[in-house]
């Protein structure tokens, strides 16, 4: 009952958490997906507005005294939300660079796939590392700690108080900079065992001119391609668990970054 006593004295401070927290489910991937259904993630928001509300503090200097303010307030918070979904949507989009520059080796970047999460078109090998990439994500509570820091950041971001400032960008830098590395190790396996195939089939052709190397080579590269990814598959899994870790720490860090503008 005092619950909901407050809540009718400060709308206002519900209308903004609900904005911040509606901002990671649009960007944050699996939270984004769109496959849920628009209510569910609105039902979500709410439910999780509900239990944040009591224990969110509210800076004193807040003022929302009017509709203009309010709206200034609640674009804020949603900048805010969408920011901190944005830092895990980089780290998650490192999965299909990946699985793009995999494709592209073994001869599949002619075909693509749907991608149910936002109706574009994605690598094959992306798409199934993207798979066992939110398997890992969920099975490890990935989603809790991505809620975990959607608290945090009302402590350290204050409602109202968002100001992009130069440190946000330079981690911004930094974290595209990390992304481009870890997909190139990703696909660095395939990228050296068709380096290797190429010197044989180079060799092949010097010695056997009469030998197409083009009709011969594409199916070699599919299938030494797919045996090296059999091989290396269960290497991934802890591939994306550090993923995950980096992505946890960033994402903190980023926070802070902000906090400091």
């Amino acid at each position: 009952m005092e619950i909901a006593v407050r809540l009718l004295g400060h709308i206002d401070i519900f209308l903004l958490i609900f904005a911040r927290i509606l901002g990671i489910f649009v960007s944050t991937p699996v939270f984004s997906n769109k496959n849920v259904p628009s209510y569910i993630k609105i039902g979500v928001s709410l439910i999780i507005t509900l239990i944040l509300f009591p224990v969110i503090n509210v800076p004193k200097n807040l003022v929302n005294d009017n509709f203009y303010s309010l709206s200034l307030n609640s674009t804020k918070e949603l900048m805010t939300g969408i920011m901190i979904g944005f830092i895990c949507y980089l780290f998650f989009s490192a999965i299909y660079l990946a699985g793009n520059i995999i494709d592209m080796q073994i001869g599949f970047s002619m075909a693509s796939v749907i991608n149910p999460e936002d109706d574009t078109q994605v690598p094959i090998m992306g798409s199934l590392f993207y798979i066992m990439a939110v398997l890992v994500f969920l099975s490890t509570n990935g989603h809790h700690t991505v809620i975990y820091a959607l608290k945090y950041s009302f402590d350290s971001i204050p409602m109202g108080s968002l100001i992009v400032n130069a440190f946000m960008i330079d981690k911004l830098i930094s974290i595209l900079t990390t992304i481009f590395i870890v997909a190139f190790k990703m696909g660095a396996p395939i990228l050296i065992t068709i380096f290797i195939s190429n010197i044989l089939l180079g060799i092949l052709a010097r010695t056997m001119p009469q030998m197409n190397v083009f009709v011969v080579g594409m199916p070699l590269k599919i299938l030494v391609g797919l045996m090296i990814i059999v091989l290396i598959l269960p290497l991934y899994l802890g591939v994306f668990e550090h993923l995950f870790d980096n992505m946890f720490e960033n994402l903190y860090d980023f926070i802070n970054l902000v906090a400091k503008g």
